[in-house]
Parts: C-alpha cells; structure tokens; sequence
C-alpha cells in the first residue's frame, strides 16, 4: 500500500516518459560504455544523491536499465549482475541432486527487491533505457563541475584549450564551459548573446539546466521523431541514414505516446481504488489479530477459574486445554499474520507500481514516456488483476469461546469443557439433489483439519436467487452428530443462485458458491 500510494502521487501529473529500448552493442563490451545520454565524465565529482546512483557500483548511473520492478542499474552492473546469477545456477545444476542442468536462465533476480526478472531476448542491452535518469545524471554533474573550484576545466569550444587557459563560465543554452576569450565572444555574437553563461563556481539551479536533453547515441543530436518501424526514438540525422525508409511511419514524441499515458491514467483509479482496500484489509488483520490476543488472555484466565472448582482429577484437563487454546491462538495469529504478509507485498509491489508511474506522468518527458513503451502500464495491470483474485477479509475471526456442559460431566470429562476452536475454512460441504430439494450435507473441522466433534455450532445455509425472481431460501439444519450436519433446501424458482454456508458467522469452504435451478420436468 505504501509503495502503490506513492506511485500514486507521482502518475497524477501531466508528463511522465516511458524508456524505450535501443540497440546496443554487444554486453560484452558493457563494462566500457558511455552513457547514451551524453552523461560527462564519470569521474566528475558528484553529489551523492542515492536516487541518481546504482545500487551496484555505488556510482552515478552509466546507461541507466530499468526492470520491471522500476528498479534501475547501469547496464554494464547488469550484465555483470546477470552473468553472475548464471554462474551460481549453473554451479548449482552441476549438483548430483540436480541431475544435470538446462543451460543459462532467461531471467534472473533484481539486486534491490529480489523480483525475477525476464531478461530479453536481445539481452541486457534491450531493457529499457531510462533516460529521464541519465538526465538527471547529467545535470547533477554538470552542477557539480560548475559550483566545484577544485580542478580547472577545459573550454568546451577552443581547439587548442592549453593556450585559451581554463574555463571560467558555462553556457546553459549550449552546455559549453568557456575560456573568457569565448565568454566574451557569447555576449558579442549576434546569435549568442541571448544565451544563459554562468561563472564558474555559482550555483546553478535545474531550471537553467533545461537544454540537457535525451540524445541520439549515434549522432548526439535530440530525439525529435519515433520510428514506428523500428520502435525506437531518432534523431534528425538518423531519418536520412538508418531510418530514411521508415521516414513515413515516423511520428512525434507527443504523438507517440498518447496512447501509454492514456492507457496509465485508466489504470490510476483501480489502483487507487486497491490501494484503499489493502489499507482497510490491513487494519482489519491487526483489529482481528490484537482481538485474537486480547480473547486469548480472557479465555485464559476463564480456563483457569473454572478449573479452580474442580478437584485434583481435573488438573490434567486443563492443560491439554490451555494447550489447545494456545495452539488455537497461535494457528489463527500464524493465518493472519500470513495473509497480512501477503496483503503488505502486494501493497508493496502496487504501490511501488504507482509511485513510478506518478513520479512518470509528474516529471518524464514524452520521449522519456515512449522509451519505457508499456511497463508502467503492464505491471500497474498485472499488479491490479493480482489484488482482484485477493480475498481483502481478514482469513480469521478474533472469536475464541470457552463451552462449558457440566451437565455432561459424568458422561465425557471431555465435554465439560473444551474450547470453540472450530475452523470454518477447513469445514467441508457436498450436496445431493431430489426432485424438489437439496440435501446439503457440513462436515465440520478444527483447525487441524481434523473432525471437529462437538455439536455446538451456529449453522446457517441459505440459497439466494441472482435474478431477483424470488426470495431467499433459509436451509433446516437437522441434529447434528459428531460435527456433521444435514441441511435441506427446497428452492422457490428456478435460474442462477448463490449458496451460502456459514459457520459462527463465517463461510466454510468453497462458500458462496454458485447453483443453477432447473425446473423439474
């Protein structure tokens, strides 16, 4: 829930890009690339802001990869990475208890969130690139050069930077740092003049850094087109080279993806929608787990009064109840502590799918929404249609109940005092037609499995009719023996129905269920 909030919040702004991939060289030389982006210099003192550096290296990204799980590494950590996990299975397939392996696998584990992860066809080199990152790199390196006054930085613009002397100012319209011989030129040159030059050693705020933008890695030039062809991004040189025939099927960036940011913000509402129930079914396991504690101590401590009346002969009964009461305890704390386990991941996984696909649509170009083409929107899908199969009532009650029948002490030690631990999600049911009637036969059971033997449970089966034709129907449960009950319906309509089986007021197995009713011939 956490995760999908925050995605939330960032997928609710206008802008968001998605990466595309590009093709690479091989990963073999991935150790040695330079950012596609045009990211400066790695060993440029930087900030270290955690969210511009990889996980891996402990370095500002170099061609920044994302996984599905909107995790990014360098793509050269991750071929290492990649490599490094077949190693390990390979090792591992090679065991006697393997029996022989099957070759590399097609996906490995993200590094961050242990998610398995498909590796494309293509290999590292074909996950998407995430360009608003390498952006960002970029800019905080350029903040970094320009505020630093550690080293001397050579004029972007002189061919002979030695005899022109060091940079003293960088142009924010061209991302040039200039000697003064050139500082002066800008400022005298009709089409300079107007550009942003800032002195070397003064602050520089993002804003002013707005010209560094996505480049093509083969030309160095800004995206300016989406090859439909190819599915890629281009820039102006490449529609004359690589690209000149797919020259017609080439669109706008804006153009391009409309249809992605269309197709997140349709998903947005039921992710938000499942966001607020993870958080009901959240706070619910915890009210029934604190109530599950509280009972425990109260049925405790109503255990241990009643046995104070009794003689010396009951002590063992105690505590096998007591036992039992724990074990009762302990199995619906385990269930629902489980359950709450699932519900936080996947609270974890949405929301982690919203804050990116928000942080998207708030902050990444429309370049940077196609070159991620539909991952947002894929894993926000797959996310939602997850929580959709998830149940988001608390698998338990917090009822524990002490029955006493001291009447029946003569009779069984055993039920004068048990404890109520039947387990309604264990109960079994089956059903058997005649012509006028249903015979529903309840098996109940603890929460072992095992047949639960007592006859003191609040059965309640009714049949409803989906099509608003008739009434409900409320079954007549006969006298139970030895946990089993029979049950028998007589339907008023034919059609669709719902079966409802409840115990304690909670559904047994396989409850509701859906009948249909045909009507005798």
């Amino acid at each position: 829930e956490r995760d999908m909030k925050r995605t939330i919040e960032a997928t609710s702004t206008q802008d968001m890009p998605l990466l595309l991939k590009r093709s690479r060289p091989n990963d073999d030389d991935a150790a040695g690339l330079s950012d596609s982006t045009g990211k400066i210099d790695n060993d440029t003192e930087t900030e270290k802001d955690t969210s511009l550096t990889c996980q891996l290296c402990s370095q500002p990204y170099t061609d920044p990869r994302m996984l599905s799980c909107f995790h990014c590494f360098c793509r050269g950590c991750l071929h290492r990475e990649v490599e490094k996990q077949n190693a390990q299975q390979e090792n591992r397939m090679k065991g006697p208890q393997l029996g022989g392996g099957k070759g590399p696998q097609q996906s490995f584990n993200c590094p961050t969130c242990q998610k398995s992860v498909t590796i494309p066809v293509g290999g590292v080199r074909d996950l998407p690139q995430d360009l608003h990152v390498g952006i960002e790199v970029r800019i905080a390196q350029y903040q970094s050069k320009i505020t630093s006054k550690s080293e001397a930085v050579p004029c972007d613009v002189c061919i002979d930077s030695t005899s022109s002397g060091p940079a003293v100012g960088f142009c924010c319209s061209c991302l040039h740092f200039l000697c003064q011989q050139c500082c002066d030129h800008h400022k005298r040159a009709r089409n300079l003049y107007q550009h942003d030059v800032v002195a070397l050693g003064e602050a520089v705020s993002r804003e002013r850094l707005s010209e560094v933008k996505p480049t093509c890695a083969l030309h160095s030039k800004e995206f300016v087109f989406y090859c439909d062809t190819c599915c890629c991004l281009i820039c102006q040189d490449c529609t004359t080279s690589d690209h000149k025939e797919h020259i017609q099927n080439a669109k706008l960036p804006s153009i391009a993806s409309s249809s992605l940011k269309e197709d997140i913000d349709k998903l947005l509402p039921s992710a938000q929608e499942v966001v607020s129930k993870l958080a009901g079914a959240i706070d619910s396991n915890v009210k029934i787990m604190k109530e599950v504690e509280n009972n425990e101590d109260t049925v405790s401590q109503s255990i241990k009064q009643t046995f104070l009346q009794l003689h010396q002969a009951l002590d063992d009964r105690m505590n096998k109840l007591l036992s039992d009461l724990h074990d009762f305890a302990l199995f619906k704390k385990t269930a629902l502590m489980l359950q709450k386990e699932k519900f936080e991941t996947l609270e974890q996984d949405l929301s982690r799918c919203v804050e990116f696909a928000s942080n998207m649509l708030q902050r990444y170009t429309n370049c940077e929404i196609i070159a991620l083409k539909q991952i947002p929107s894929t894993e926000l899908q797959a996310c939602i249609n997850k929580a959709q199969s998830v149940s988001f009532g608390p698998c338990e009650s917090g009822d524990i109940k002490l029955a006493l029948k001291t009447d029946l002490f003569h009779t069984s030690l055993s039920n004068v005092c048990h404890l109520d631990y039947v387990c309604p999600g264990k109960s079994t049911w089956k059903s058997t037609t005649t012509d006028y009637a249903i015979v529903i036969t309840v098996e109940a059971k603890d929460y072992n499995g095992q047949e639960y033997p007592y006859n003191d449970i609040q059965l309640e089966v009714v049949l409803k009719p989906l099509n608003d034709t008739g009434s409900a129907v409320l079954g007549k449960v006969s006298r139970p023996r030895n946990g089993k009950y029979s049950i028998s319906l007589t339907p008023v309509c034919s059609g669709p129905h719902q079966l409802s089986i409840t115990m304690n007021g909670q559904h047994v197995q396989n409850s509701p269920s859906s009948l249909r009713i045909e009507e005798a011939i």
